[in-house]
């Protein structure tokens, strides 16, 4: 290859991966980011760093602990909060440069294994437009794959050339340990990584032939990967209580039934990645049949046949077939989701990467050099092109969450959301029928009570609201935010004295006090405490706002009202 044009590749590379997403820097916060970031936005300053490591990603809103202990992504939210506040587009340049960085580690990977530009360059055009990606390019929150594979290929890549370069072997080996201990804090299904690390050492080991030296080897290459990823499982057990949190309670049985369905969802999303959505009609499998078991069993089974094959075809395609499956086993541990919502396209960003090698691999058999252009032509193109239209939907919260709702008509969490959205626009009359069809499905769903009994309030149905909420608080026992809203309810029912008890409560119950998601509660209980009368104990109420949100122009202006109504007795 020429030169110059090699040395070209790599900015021909970054202007394709951030070209495809460049209309979503103009998008806003959608899904979990207004509560991750925006609700949450007080805990990220450089003092608060040292917590990260001891809370889970949304110890901030909400008591209940999360799956998710993962303090360097929430150093990455940080570092974004301190360069461009709550601008948008800012956070999304940087999830798209995250995307582009991602993009370079596999050409650089692909290129020194297998020595050949041209492929490299194919499969990393490749992964850089393949529209499995939208969800975790386009959505600022699903930063966390495109970071989970940037260091991860670059773990892989610094441990590789530390095997090939004697010379300088400790201080890639020590890059490579650094990257991985990033990556493991940064997302846990990184722990994958000692395993495809050991398969590279047994299927690039080309000086011993005996099985049995060789996983010698692979095991020892990995030990201090294994002592960080020790470390990181230590600390995620003391921070949650356990490694994984249950969410949820699966049906009898259902989990090995639904297995081979997640399975076969993710391997042709991988090959036909159409009609994207957060979430998806896959409910457990409660009675086998062929369609729901049956026949992804077969295709999961013609799917490993023909990997086999792909490892038989020669060394790198055997390490990308890893790369390919191996990050998927712990999304496959579906008992760790929701039954209501385990499988996400997201999910796919990495092992992507070895599809897309494999895929470049195959084309670069052609004997025709004009058909191998081609071919990589048309499917980047037809990438491109996908990436961008199903990226549309990501531009705001309701066009998400309306395009989820009309694709997955049968989706509890669709419907949820969608009626989420509603409330929020304050489309409460819109949003009743949507949660009352839902909780009739679903009457488990502790959060269609909350939206509905929100709803009934607004609307001044006190009676209603009471009772959807009682049933809420009962069913979250200690939410903050429930015995807030029931006591609003009570209130308005008159129930002055039930309204003040759980008021009180709920400001108990809060987590963080400086955080916005709490603003308000000690102002609502200071307007029940004037209409009972007691005018100190509303002035104490609207001093304790105050004094938590001094940026609360209202509660000051209340402060000084209250202070001259009690001068003038």
């Amino acid at each position: 290859m020429n030169p110059r044009l090699r040395a070209l590749l790599p900015l021909i590379l970054v202007a394709v991966s951030a070209g495809v997403y460049l209309q979503t820097i103009g998008y806003g916060f959608v899904a979990d980011d207004p509560r991750q970031i925006e609700v949450a936005h007080s805990r990220f300053t450089w003092s608060q760093i040292p917590h990260y490591f001891t809370e889970d990603v949304w110890s901030y809103v909400e008591r209940d602990k999360s799956n998710y202990y993962r303090p360097v992504f929430l150093v990455w939210l940080m570092l974004n909060y301190q360069t461009f506040g709550l601008e948008t587009a800012g956070w999304h340049a940087t999830t798209v440069a995250m995307h582009a960085a991602a993009t370079l580690l596999l050409f650089f990977l692909a290129r020194k294994l297998s020595g050949d530009d041209t492929m490299a360059f194919a499969a990393a055009v490749l992964f850089a437009v393949h529209p499995i990606h939208v969800e975790g390019v386009a959505w600022v929150s699903g930063v966390t794959e495109p970071l989970f594979a940037a260091l991860t290929l670059g773990s892989i890549l610094c441990f590789v050339e530390a095997r090939r370069e004697a010379s300088r072997a400790r201080w890639w080996q020590a890059w490579s340990v650094a990257l991985f201990a990033l990556d493991m804090f940064a997302k846990e299904t990184a722990i994958v990584v000692p395993a495809i690390l050991a398969a590279a050492v047994w299927i690039f080991d080309k000086d011993v032939r005996s099985w049995r030296p060789r996983a010698i080897a692979a095991v020892r290459a990995v030990v201090p990967y294994a002592g960080v990823a020790a470390v990181y499982v230590t600390a995620r057990i003391l921070v949650l209580g356990a490694f994984a949190v249950k969410i949820g309670k699966w049906p009898a049985g259902a989990v090995w039934r639904t297995t081979p369905e997640a399975a076969w969802f993710y391997f042709t999303r991988l090959v036909w990645p159409a009609g994207m959505r957060t979430f998806y009609d896959i409910a457990p499998v409660r009675q086998i049949d062929f369609s729901n078991f049956v026949l992804p069993l077969a295709g999961c089974l013609a799917t490993g046949a023909l990997l086999a094959l792909l490892w038989r075809m020669d060394r790198v395609a055997a390490f990308f077939v890893v790369v390919l499956v191996v990050p998927m086993l712990p999304v496959l541990t579906i008992r760790n989701f929701s039954p209501e919502d385990f499988v996400h396209d997201r999910y796919l960003y990495l092992p992507s990467a070895g599809l897309c090698v494999l895929a470049a691999m195959l084309i670069r058999r052609f004997e025709m050099p004009q058909l191998q252009i081609v071919c990589v032509a048309l499917l980047t193109a037809a990438g491109a092109w996908g990436t961008v239209r199903e990226s549309g939907p990501w531009r705001d919260r309701q066009t998400l969450a309306q395009r989820d709702l009309e694709l997955s008509p049968g989706s509890i969490r669709a419907k949820e959301t969608f009626a989420g959205v509603l409330v929020i626009n304050e489309r409460f009359v819109d949003a009743l029928p949507l949660l009352t069809e839902a909780m009739a499905v679903h009457p488990e769903e502790d959060g269609l009570f909350e939206a509905r009994g929100i709803c009934y309030l607004k609307l001044g149905e006190f009676d209603r609201a009471v009772a959807d909420l009682q049933r809420f608080t009962e069913m979250v026992p200690n939410n903050p935010h429930g015995l807030l809203l029931l006591g609003m309810a009570e209130a308005g029912l008159g129930q002055t004295t039930k309204a003040e008890r759980d008021m009180r409560q709920s400001l108990r119950l809060r987590p963080r006090a400086s955080s916005a998601q709490y603003q308000g509660y000690h102002a609502t209980l200071a307007d029940l405490l004037e209409r009972k009368g007691d005018l100190q104990g509303a002035l104490g109420e609207y001093e304790a706002e105050s004094n938590e949100y001094p940026d609360d122009q209202n509660a000051l202006d209340q402060v000084e009202r209250l202070r001259r109504s009690l001068r003038a007795k």
